[in-house]
């Protein structure tokens, strides 16, 4: 059995188990025992018992019971054996190895034992057999001593020298000498000799005669002695045959061949008369037959690879001829029937053998060309293609001539020619025709068939001429004539390539019947002027009588209108012929005469009458027409400016019509006067027509469709302070782009222009009165601000401390105003402008009243307030109410004018921003209507006790002012109606302390209508009745009735800010209404915000039939911060102390609050505070009257945290009545009072801040509460639960915390101790954080935000642990969800499945953790856990190295 190949490269040895026998000798073990692999064995077993299985259910079917039994145990028995078998085999495999080794081993060692014994067998039968008669030699004593004494061996036998050893050869000089005789000999022998002629080139040299006939042999011969008997003796034979196209550079003969013929020629030596002519004759007709059979095999060789049917093998004779046929017109499908075939002959002479290879031809060739024919009639070259390309030339030049002649009698003056190298008919077309506008008229060499070229020819066309042509030669004529017309048009179309054109044979036109465009002749070619799309340049081609070769143009001028909005053909208007006067047309513009008017005189122009024939030069100059290009060039030019000037006459705009500047090479239109606009006054307009120069219209740019109009300026109103505008005079670059479907220079420019005129008109007449003001501007405008641009299109000015915000104005003639944008210049650059929050605002003021004295006014107040507005925060953020997937942006900045912003709070509080002159802002709360103080805004909730908070922040100097002017006349009562007309006959004869100046940008002294701002009229008091609705108003603040006359109308209520408190709607120049001040001077004179007279708008109000709503001075009293009109009565100092923090910077030092009753209203009358004020108020900084370790990282404004108190309080207050809590009643506004089983809770603002809500709790029972674990309980709810960012549902959780028992809640309270101070337990390893919403790290019991507290039968919460670390950004945090059972007092991990990516190792640990102390620590009745087993847990906790929860 064979070896098996197991797994480990192991053979199984395959047979029977008995021992092998003996290999023979030298013979290899493994070599004579293949083995086969285990795997095989083991599947021919598997497939074997798979068969039978097979055959078993096949056949078992048919049998009986019995007999099936039978065969399934017979198969069993069998199939158990077998796999038997294979496991004995697979266990003895284990041990093969060491066998077959063994085997080895013991076989090597058996092989060398009978190569031992047979060595010694035969040493004895060669001692016994073979020696026994062998006998040594006797020594060679005397060749010893010759080697030992003379080195040498001398006693050789002779017979090897005479042998082995040549004899010595003979010295040059006798070479020399032999041969020189010898060649003496053979010029003797060849003298005497009989030689024919052929073997004339020959060379006598060493010894040797050498014959050289050449493309036939060379053969080398010499003679072995002196005797004229001795014959020739060939030496050398070659054959000089070669086949340079089909060798492959191999030899032609095979060397047994040349040896045979050396054999044969050398007889022919011995036994001829003539052995030399023989010689000749034998070799010259082999090399001939050789010839031929080289020739042959190229032809076969052309056939198949290059020509094909072209050429054909009409006859081949091997040794006698070879004849070919070619120009085959019934192969090239050209003719049926008989037709004419050109044949090529090579033959051998048969009567004179001498003769090279002979040529014939059928038909004969023409006597044409000597040279032609002479290269045709040789065939030394053996090249059978050459032979049929010199023969085929020949012909193909006969062919040639034949055309040219026809051409003659068709033209005389015909100037074609023939070119010989190729075969070519050169004909002009158009006189004076450069090379490449010439025919040129091929022959194909390989068929005979004329081939045209033409240059810009399509090659459908070509293939057209080619085939008339080569039909009938006489057609070519007729082709010529169309060639002559599309030469022509080619040439003018290459002539105004370089020109705005496009050219077309055809034109699409709706009138083309009935208009005269559609008698012109048919050969004809459209221009478009592509930047005149109405225009287009017709030019017309006629032929010259007499000359075929010449053409005669005439040019038209068309003119089309196109509908619009339809892709209908366009209409043809003007046609007009241009005058044969061009060119002296153009000499006298040149010289200066004026250019006419009309468009057709304009455009007339003239061409040379018929061009010149010229003489034939070379390159493309002579297929220019400059007349056709100087009539396009002529029309794109002018023809703009032309349209321009009849649109500037029609629309009545006087001009000095097209002018010519730099030397003729640009042209102009200068206006003489622009019409006045629309909507600006006389005054103005004559000052801008004053200052303008110059006004000119010029086109630039490649597309020649931009127009630019320049304006000069002289004395502009401002100076800028950009480097481009010092000069005396500015240039105003106006640009205007024509579309395509428009004509340049139409109606739509002159629009444009008017437009741009009057939107500089526009803003030259605002910069025109703000020059007028700029000597009296207020100093603070003046450092405010600067001018940077102005273009006339546009002003610029720079504004703030640092001038690196920017306004733009400018007028938009689309829109019909101005349009105003924000930027940032200098270091600012790339920052946001704060005012683009009352960006449209601004723009709606300025368009009402523009004045830019007045717009920079109120940058200038607002400017502070809006950087401050900015740093609010507007992001949306989820989880502040119960809603948790619901975001509310925290600020919503609603601009309702310049200067009066509204804060939304959550969309729950609304807070008013009045931006007032003097660097003030007047402050009250947006949720009281602006009419009626007991109405509240839809949306919008009251802010309890805001009047309060703003006046912690009111300047005590703004205070001081505001008390010692209206000290007494704040009474909570309002004015009778009596008391009017006292009052205002008080106001009248008062005059103030000094006279103010007049504001810079009113109107001027001596306007109609127009009073001083410090004179009323008198008859004011007069003329105004005060509605009875009005007397019994009651007011809400102080009433002071010095501060405006319309003060004694009606008391300030919140009223007095009106919807639309932007100064445009006041008015800066009112005409025939008067401007008031306050006798007390509190407006400042360069405010914009002046007052307007009630009595313009009387009629308006509702229930009143004179005074038509809230004065504006009563809208209006913020523009001094010492009208008390803005200052409502300030409750009890109790509760609201104006104590500063060390976190804000407050006044300290300020008199005590008036003590004046509470209204509901109160902050409906606005508080006056100073922009360092408000910045205090919208800041971000820290919450004051914490310690910085107990205050969360959230960032906030005083105002947000005073608003977030507040709606946290009122969520309180609708939890207390949803959970289990009692409420308490209480007098105290703003305070709400709860009690729980064992705590009394009292909440309310802090009453120092007004931003943090405080809680004071007091217990049932004091025994069962410490005073420092009620302390941690209120700390922790003014900076965890009720601090930013005020979430609804951490309220709802701690209540909740609140409502738990006793025992249960000292531990939560011990826990928020460690989160409160936690270096007070420095031997815990982790911090603690006790969660009153669910983190989003937690796991997913409940969304994120949703309260973490859960209080039944068990008790639910979340604390984060997060590790004690040196580096904070390494630290780890883990969210644990603890359940306390009430019943059993143990406290565990909460059983909530985990996200499938978070980590298990924590958790499992924490509940071990928490297992072994509730095991460890048996609860006792009545106590709580929670903070045991919290402590634990903070103390034996350790996470792996590098684990993460």
């Amino acid at each position: 059995m064979a070896p098996v190949q197991l797994e480990s490269a192991q053979l199984v040895p395959a047979g029977p188990a008995s021992a092998p026998a003996p290999p023979a000798p030298g013979a290899v073990t493994a070599a004579a025992s293949p083995g086969y692999r285990l795997s095989t064995l083991i599947e021919f077993l598997l497939h074997r018992t798979y068969a039978e299985l097979t055959v078993l259910a096949d056949l078992l079917p048919r049998k009986t019971d019995m007999e099936r039994k039978i065969e399934i145990v017979q198969f069993a028995s069998r199939t158990r054996q077998l796999f038997v078998r294979l496991l004995a085999l697979v266990k003895w495999a284990n041990n093969a190895g060491k066998v077959e080794k063994c085997a080895m081993i013991s076989s090597f060692l058996d092989q060398q034992a009978i190569l031992f014994v047979d060595t010694a067998d035969r040493l004895a039968s060669l001692a016994r057999d073979a020696l026994v008669h062998a006998r040594l030699p006797s020594f060679a004593i005397p060749y010893a001593i010759d080697v030992l004494t003379t080195g040498s061996y001398p006693r050789l036998p002779t017979c090897i020298r005479d042998k082995i050893i040549p004899p010595d050869p003979i010295t040059k000089s006798e070479k020399q000498t032999t041969l020189h005789q010898l060649n003496q000999i053979l010029r003797h022998r060849l003298v005497t000799t009989d030689l024919p002629p052929q073997l004339a080139n020959l060379t006598v040299a060493n010894g040797r005669v050498k014959f050289r006939v050449e493309g036939e042999f060379e053969a080398t011969l010499t003679v072995m002695g002196d005797d004229p008997d001795i014959p020739w003796r060939l030496l050398k034979l070659e054959i000089l045959v070669e086949d340079k196209e089909t060798g492959d550079g191999r030899a032609l003969v095979h060397s047994m061949q040349i040896n045979f013929i050396h054999q044969l020629v050398q007889s022919r030596l011995f036994a001829d008369e003539k052995p030399l002519q023989d010689m000749y004759n034998c070799l010259h007709s082999f090399c001939l037959a050789l010839q031929l059979e080289v020739l042959h095999s190229q032809t076969l060789m052309l056939i198949r690879e290059r020509w094909g049917d072209l050429v054909q093998v009409e006859r081949y004779h091997a040794g006698k001829c070879l004849s070919l046929s070619v120009w085959n017109q019934q192969v090239l499908g050209r003719k049926t029937g008989t037709a004419s075939v050109h044949k090529v002959t090579i033959k051998i002479d048969e009567t004179d053998v001498s003769k090279p290879l002979q040529i014939s031809h059928e038909p004969p060739l023409p006597a044409c060309d000597s040279k032609l024919m002479e290269r045709a009639m040789k065939i030394d070259h053996l090249s059978i293609e050459k032979l049929l390309i010199d023969s085929v030339h020949a012909r193909s030049h006969q062919k040639l001539q034949e055309l040219k002649a026809i051409l003659k009698t068709y033209n005389v003056n015909d100037n074609s020619f023939i070119e010989t190298a190729l075969p070519t008919l050169v004909i002009p077309i158009l006189e004076p025709c450069g090379r490449s506008e010439c025919l040129h008229v091929f022959v194909d060499l390989h068929s005979g068939m004329f081939q045209l070229m033409l240059y810009g020819v399509d090659q459908l066309t070509l293939d057209d001429i080619e085939k008339s042509v080569n039909d009938d030669m006489k057609r070519i004529i007729p082709w010529l004539q169309q060639l002559k017309f599309w030469l022509g048009q080619q040439r003018c179309k290459q002539s105004i390539k370089h020109l705005p054109t496009v050219s077309s044979e055809t034109l699409q036109l709706a009138n083309y019947a009935s208009h005269p465009v559609g008698n012109l002749s048919k050969h004809k070619l459209f221009i478009k002027l592509t930047r005149l799309p109405q225009y287009y340049i017709v030019v017309e081609m006629f032929d010259v009588p007499g000359n075929p070769t010449e053409l005669e143009y005439k040019y038209h001028f068309l003119s089309v209108s196109y509908a619009e909005g339809d892709d209908s053909p366009a209409t043809a208007l003007l046609l007009q012929q241009f005058k044969p006067n061009i060119e002296e047309l153009v000499l006298d513009t040149k010289s200066g005469k004026q250019m006419k008017s009309g468009v057709k005189r304009k455009l007339s122009g003239d061409p040379c009458s018929i061009e010149p024939k010229k003489p034939k030069r070379s390159g493309e100059m002579c297929a220019f027409n400059k007349v056709l290009a100087h009539i396009v060039a002529m029309c794109d030019t002018n023809m703009p400016f032309i349209g321009l000037r009849i649109e500037l006459s029609n629309m009545d705009i006087p001009h000095q019509g097209v002018q010519v500047e730099g030397d003729g090479f640009s042209h102009a239109i200068r206006l003489l006067k622009i019409p006045p606009c629309k909507g600006v006054n006389e005054e103005t307009q004559k000052a801008l027509d004053r200052s303008l120069l110059d006004c000119t219209f010029r086109l630039q740019g490649r597309n020649n469709r931009t127009w630019v109009a320049e304006l000069v300026f002289a004395n502009c109103p401002l100076n800028s302070v950009s480097s481009r505008e010092q000069g005396p005079t500015r240039h105003v670059y106006l640009t205007y782009e024509n579309q395509l479907s428009e004509p340049v220079g139409g109606r739509k420019v002159v629009e444009m222009f008017l437009n741009d005129w009057n939107s500089i008109a526009r803003l030259y007449e605002c910069v025109l009165e703000f020059a007028r003001s700029l000597p009296d501007i207020p100093s603070h405008l003046n450092i405010f601000s600067d001018v940077r641009i102005y273009n006339y299109r546009k002003l610029i000015l720079c504004y703030g401390t640092t001038k690196g915000s920017s306004i733009s104005i400018q007028w938009n003639s689309i829109l019909q105003k101005f349009h105003i944008s924000l930027g940032t210049v200098g270091p600012n650059s790339g920052c946001s402008n704060c005012h683009n929050t009352i960006l449209h605002q601004l723009q709606e003021m300025f368009n009402k009243t523009p004045n830019v004295m007045q717009l920079l006014q109120v940058l200038f107040d607002t400017q502070a307030p809006l950087n401050a507005i900015n740093k609010l925060p507007t992001v949306p953020m989820l989880g502040l109410t119960q809603r948790t997937n619901t975001a509310y942006q925290c600020f919503s900045i609603l601009p309702q004018s310049p200067t009066h912003i509204r804060l939304a709070f959550r969309n729950m509080y609304c807070i008013d921003i009045y931006c007032r002159s003097r660097g003030v802002v007047a402050i009250r709360d947006g949720a009281y209507s602006l009419f009626d103080n007991s109405k509240i805004v839809e949306g919008f909730y009251p802010a309890p006790g805001l009047k309060t908070f703003l006046n912690m922040f009111v300047d005590s100097n703004q205070d001081a002012r505001r008390r010692s002017v209206n000290e007494d006349d704040n009474p909570p009562s309002p004015i009778g109606g009596d008391m009017m007309d006292s009052l205002i006959s008080q106001l009248q004869p008062q005059q103030p302390p000094q006279q103010p100046q007049q504001q810079p940008f009113a109107k001027q002294a001596g306007a109609s209508g127009a009073y001083p701002l410090t004179s009323p009229p008198t008859s004011y008091h007069n003329t105004v009745t005060p509605s009875p609705s009005m007397m019994h108003t009651q007011s809400p603040g102080n009433l002071h009735a010095a501060s405006s006359p319309s003060g004694a109308l009606r008391a300030p209520s919140p009223a007095s800010f009106g919807p639309t408190p932007s100064p445009s709607s006041l008015g800066i120049t009112m005409g025939q209404t008067a401007n008031f001040a306050s006798p007390h001077g509190t407006i400042d004179p360069s405010s914009p915000y002046t007052m307007m007279s009630p009595s313009q708008r009387a009629g308006n109000w509702p229930g009143s039939p004179q005074v038509s709503g809230p004065s504006p001075a009563a809208r209006m009293p913020g523009m001094s911060p010492a009208n008390p009109s803005l200052h409502s009565p300030v409750p009890d100092a109790s509760h609201s102390p104006r104590a500063g923090t060390s976190s804000q910077v407050m006044p300290t030092s300020m008199p005590p609050p008036r003590k004046l009753p509470q209204r509901s209203w109160a902050a409906s009358i606005p508080t006056i505070l100073t922009h360092s004020a408000l910045n205090i108020l919208l800041l971000p900084s820290p919450t004051p009257g914490l310690v910085p370790g107990l205050a969360g990282s959230y960032l906030c404004s005083p105002l947000e945290r005073f608003l977030g108190s507040v709606i946290m309080r009122r969520h309180l207050q609708r939890i207390i009545q949803q959970e289990t809590l009692q409420l308490i009643n209480s007098n105290e506004p703003g305070v709400i009072m709860f009690k729980t089983e064992a705590l009394k809770c009292r909440v309310a603002l802090n009453p120092k801040t007004n931003q943090t809500l405080q809680l004071k709790v007091t217990p049932e029972n004091t025994g069962q509460w410490k005073s420092e674990e009620l302390q941690v309980l209120e700390k922790f709810f003014e900076t965890r639960v009720a601090g930013p960012p005020f979430k609804a549902n951490t309220l709802i959780a701690f209540t909740k915390l609140l409502g738990a028992p006793t025992h249960i809640l000292r531990d939560c309270v011990h826990i928020m101790k460690l989160e409160l101070f936690p270096d007070q337990a420095s031997q815990l390893k982790w911090n603690v954080q006790f969660c009153l919403t669910i983190p989003p790290s937690a796991p997913p019991i409940a969304p994120p935000g949703t309260p973490a507290v859960v209080l039944k039968s068990k008790m639910l919460f979340f604390l984060q642990l997060t590790q004690k670390t040196t580096v904070p950004q390494e630290a780890v945090s883990i969210i644990v969800p603890i359940i306390y059972d009430m019943a059993s007092g143990t406290t565990q991990q909460a059983d909530i499945p985990r996200q499938q990516n978070s980590s298990v190792a924590a958790p499992m640990m924490v509940s071990n953790i928490l297992k072994r102390f509730a095991e460890l620590n048996s609860p006792r009745p009545g106590e709580c856990t929670i903070f045991a087993a919290v402590r634990d847990l903070m103390v034996n906790l350790t996470l792996p190295p590098g684990g993460r929860p």
